[in-house]
């Protein structure tokens, strides 16, 4: 399941202009289980008066934690956190020191407690960068928490498709691409990109019946995942003579696990969408009452679920019926109800190397959108250096991104109108001033400040 965020300004944009009548549910809350119970709830926070940023998202969720699990002591100790969000972006020297260290090690050194990180944000980020947070990037990190839950009050407000998103949107999509002479080919797998005296001139496809077509490209745009581009670096001489394109190869993804599961009886969940802490050692999960959510299932007769789990190699080699058992499972610690509800059907999909892995260093191996290729672009959630605040794994930043790379083909080719790309909104006042001083503390002291060493 993917959840369109308050600030996907640029994907409500498109859908405006795609002209799709309200393809997505209203603000929805969501709930945060561990095996004791429910641990606390994520509001509407725009049903609130609005607060300066970090004191609003204190005021409205700090008192739906049950302090029994979380006591406020351990909550609090997430605030120092401010303090590297101001320092880790300010040059790109500070910004790769970050990017080296883990989340697991930024969390010590700003004094999180072990019952914060165990219980809260481990799982936030297993279910917020599908990693656990020794195994991702502090820089990587801070960039995603700014982005989604600390930049605005309101920034962890979330929607979602009433649908699935590839048929009331993407297909939207697809079909304006062809009424404006645009083609979309299936089926042709890239097996070498060539070219001549520095520049892209083809493409080489295999297509289902084993043969292969050839198309000439005045510019290519590279809006692959990171597993798919390994396959094209290396069979293409062009690409594999440049460091940039080679670093590639260094790059991981992480597998992950989507179920849907069909019960006998309505079972009634409080919210709507619903993560899960401490169930599984390094694996994140989540599940969501698709009655709620998609108009598909809203009169269903029993409840209809879609859980995810994230990092979940340690699964993948389970049956479909231990993985959906352990989904039934889990949820019934949650909600005790599914523990008596008949599964009537069930299906598993496993994803390997399904999504970007932001691990420890691992910004310095990726690429820029801009290649040392003057007619080859980058695009996708997982580039680096973008001007633009959507980070993480986001849509938005890979429908940014991809509309950044269309814009320097057009200029790169002299045809075409730019688009114009909505930027998130600007960094409210008193964090602007804290940004500045922060970095004019580093201009005038005669030796190098950060908050990590």
């Amino acid at each position: 399941m993917k959840g369109f965020w308050y600030q996907y300004w640029n994907t409500w944009r498109l859908v405006d202009e795609l002209g799709i009548d309200n393809p997505f549910t209203e603000w929805s809350k969501s709930s945060f289980y561990t095996p004791q119970g429910l641990l606390t709830e994520g509001p509407v926070f725009q049903d609130a008066p609005r607060l300066p940023t970090p004191i609003g998202q204190a005021v409205q969720t700090f008192p739906l934690f049950d302090f029994r699990q979380l006591p406020l002591q351990d909550l609090v100790t997430m605030l120092p956190l401010f303090g590297a969000i101001l320092d880790y972006d300010k040059d790109e020297e500070t910004y790769q020191k970050y990017d080296k260290m883990s989340a697991r090690e930024l969390f010590r050194s700003f004094g999180v407690t072990d019952n914060l990180y165990r219980t809260f944000l481990e799982p936030l980020l297993l279910v917020g960068l599908f990693a656990p947070p020794e195994e991702l990037s502090a820089a990587a990190v801070l960039g995603t928490l700014w982005f989604y839950a600390g930049a605005h009050q309101q920034d962890f407000d979330i929607r979602w498709c009433k649908g699935s998103v590839s048929e009331l949107i993407f297909q939207p999509l697809v079909n304006s691409i062809k009424d404006k002479g645009g083609k979309i080919l299936g089926g042709h797998f890239v097996t070498e990109i060539a070219g001549e005296s520095g520049r892209v001139q083809s493409v080489t496809c295999k297509v289902k019946d084993g043969s292969e077509k050839v198309f000439q490209a005045d510019a290519v745009v590279f809006a692959v995942g990171i597993k798919a581009m390994q396959k094209i670096v290396p069979p293409s001489p062009i690409l594999a003579q440049h460091q940039s394109f080679r670093n590639i190869m260094n790059l991981k993804g992480i597998d992950c696990i989507a179920t849907r599961l069909w019960f006998d009886r309505i079972v009634q969940v409080k919210n709507p969408a619903n993560v899960l802490s401490q169930f599984d050692q390094d694996v994140g999960g989540t599940f969501f009452i698709l009655n709620d959510l998609q108009d598909e299932y809203r009169d269903s007769e029993g409840t209809v679920v879609a859980a995810d789990f994230y990092h979940a190699n340690s699964l993948l080699p389970l049956s479909d019926a231990d993985i959906l058992a352990k989904v039934q499972r889990n949820m019934a610690k949650c909600v005790p109800e599914f523990a008596d509800a008949k599964l009537e059907h069930g299906a598993v999909l496993r994803v390997p190397q399904a999504v970007t892995h932001f691990s420890p260093g691992s910004n310095r191996w990726m690429p820029t959108q801009e290649t040392p290729i003057p007619n080859a672009f980058m695009s996708g959630d997982w580039v680096k250096q973008v001007p633009h605040g959507a980070n993480g794994l986001s849509q938005e930043r890979a429908l940014v991104t991809g509309y950044r790379a269309a814009n320097m083909v057009i200029e790169e080719l002299g045809v075409g109108v730019p688009k114009e790309i909505l930027q998130v909104e600007e960094d409210e006042d008193h964090v602007k001033l804290a940004r500045r001083l922060t970095k004019d503390l580093t201009e005038v002291l005669p030796f190098p400040v950060s908050l990590v060493g």
